[in-house]
């Protein structure tokens, strides 16, 4: 007598595998339906962003990118963009070896990479690619680097127009000061006028000083080590740098405090040239500062001290000088400025709350 199949049996294997292979070609369907919308929301996404993706293959050379990636080059959906040197004869010549080491660094070291460079457009205007990368590796070698890319030509235009409008304001603002040099030439009598010997003109001069410093850097910020530097410098023959040193970390300064600060240490300056340091050949100034993490806002330290100069004596009265210094600066950054009339040489503390953009650079 004939026993029934039991599930283990010959004549269910069939069935079973049967079973088995349709459930791995649905959960495979369902993975490649899942790839595609992946796919769609990922160019969606870049199509939004007005975003040019591509990919570059070491080994052959070739480009594989979206049509917008040729769009932001001004080619039509026709033009060669499949080679490295198709690409490459469309960035400005002046932008070309820079553009080929960041490629090749990224490509070599398996960092980013992120550059701005001009491109030559085929109707003679030239625009600005920000490109971002990254190398894959296979085997320990790069055998691909996929990036996106951005036209910034617009961004580009602003910022140089932005850069003309601040060289017009500083080139107003010198025209500004120069006319108050002359209202008080006229105004002040011979006896006190002495041109550019006159604390009052040095004064007018070290403001225009701390406007050209800012003009450089987009009216943004200073960095403290510029502002140091940019009002000692004048003080010191070439190459004599062993009369000042500077140490401290990067510390950003927004605009209010980088003047103020100008002015105060050309203030100092001034001191030290009259009766410190700097009026003797032997005098020398250090300049150190920290930040104070712990404090609650950080702070910013500075300590200007001098020696090698005279026997310092304290004054018998505060000028403008040392008002300036240790009231101005205090009021900008609503901390602590103190003067010291050391004999060994003056010495000024600067307690300064980092608030706001006043911060330590990154």
């Amino acid at each position: 007598m004939r026993r029934p199949a039991d599930a283990t049996s010959p004549e269910t294997a069939p069935s079973a595998s049967a079973e088995q292979e349709s459930k791995r070609l649905i959960a495979l369907e369902q993975s490649r339906d899942d790839l595609r919308k992946t796919q769609q929301r990922l160019e969606f996404t870049l199509d939004a962003a007005r975003l040019g993706s591509w990919e570059f293959d070491v080994a052959s050379g070739r480009y594989t990118s979206a049509a917008h990636s040729r769009e932001i080059f001004g080619l039509g959906p026709d033009a060669p963009f499949e080679r490295a040197e198709d690409v490459a004869k469309l960035v400005h010549p002046e932008d070309r070896a820079r553009r080929q080491q960041a490629i090749d660094h990224a490509i070599a070291t398996g960092e980013d990479m992120d550059i701005e460079y001009r491109t030559l457009r085929p109707d003679g205007q030239i625009g600005w690619v920000l490109a971002r990368g990254r190398a894959a590796f296979e085997g320990g070698r790069a055998v691909r680097l996929a990036g996106i890319s951005l036209d910034i030509t617009a961004r580009k235009a602003a910022e140089e127009h932005q850069r003309l409008l601040l060289d017009e304001l500083n080139h107003r603002v010198k025209n500004t000061l120069a006319t108050v040099q002359s209202l008080a030439l006229q105004t002040r009598t011979p006896a006190d006028a002495r041109h550019r010997d006159d604390p009052f003109f040095r004064r007018l001069l070290a403001l225009s000083q701390a406007h050209d410093l800012l003009t450089e850097a987009s009216w943004e910020s200073a960095s403290l080590a510029d502002v140091i530097r940019r009002t000692l410098d004048p003080h010191f023959a070439v190459g004599d740098d062993r009369r000042i040193r500077l140490s401290g970390p990067a510390v950003q300064l927004p605009p209010n405090a980088a003047v103020t600060l100008h002015m105060g240490f050309h203030e100092l300056a001034t001191n030290a040239m009259k009766y410190g340091a700097l009026s003797s050949a032997e005098g020398r100034i250090d300049v150190t500062w920290t930040i104070d993490g712990a404090a609650e806002p950080p702070t910013l330290e500075i300590e200007w001290r001098e020696s090698g100069g005279p026997t310092v004596a304290a004054p018998t009265r505060r000028g403008f000088g040392s008002r300036m210094i240790e009231r101005g600066i205090a009021h900008e950054f609503g901390g602590v400025c103190q003067l010291t009339f050391d004999p060994a040489g003056l010495a000024c503390h600067m307690r300064l709350p980092l608030a706001g953009k006043d911060r330590r650079a990154s």
